[in-house]
């Protein structure tokens, strides 16, 4: 009886350390990783912002206030010069998946579409072409976002440093809405 009751107090204490040796592991293999997986650079307006993916810069900003909404209009020179990883998307070269107007502790607005100076919408096989492009982004906000912001709003833009998405730069330009 002793022998028995010594052997499963002994399978009892082995799958408790057993427990606790796999918690700790898992532990340490999440906390692993980068403590800050993105990273914030400001640039300005005029002033060329080189990427591992894209070379940008923004070469105008237009902003309006409506009784309801603020506007912003950003016209952007871009030239792709790998594929794209935007939107934590292998291989998707559209940037708008990857730009936004940040509005400090209230809503970021995503510009619903990507134009060309003329008005048309950029295509797909204008995104992948890797040429030097001029394109407007339009982004909207409700007034009453912008009113209780507590700094200035920026125009940000997440790029993945690598394939793998584990650490990202998130260039920003501050903006006066």
């Amino acid at each position: 009886m002793k022998k028995r009751n010594l052997t499963l107090y002994s399978l009892v204490i082995l799958v408790f350390l057993g427990a606790i040796s796999l918690g700790v592991w898992q532990y340490t293999r999440i906390n692993s990783g980068s403590k800050h997986p993105v990273s914030e650079k400001l640039f300005s307006q005029n002033k060329w912002v080189n990427a591992p993916q894209v070379r940008f810069k923004v070469l105008k900003v237009v902003t309006a206030t409506g009784a309801a909404e603020k506007r912003a209009t950003v016209t952007m020179r871009i030239k792709q010069l790998a594929p794209g990883n935007y939107g934590a998307m292998k291989g998707n070269s559209n940037i708008l998946n990857s730009i936004w107007i940040n509005i400090p502790y209230g809503f970021s607005n995503m510009s619903p579409w990507m134009k060309n100076t003329d008005g048309t919408r950029f295509t797909l096989k204008e995104l992948d072409n890797g040429k030097d492009q001029v394109a407007k982004f339009y982004f909207t906000t409700p007034s009453f976002n912008y009113k209780y912001r507590d700094a200035p709003a920026r125009l940000s833009i997440l790029i993945p440093d690598n394939a793998k998405f584990d650490h990202y730069t998130k260039y920003s330009m501050l903006v006066d809405l």
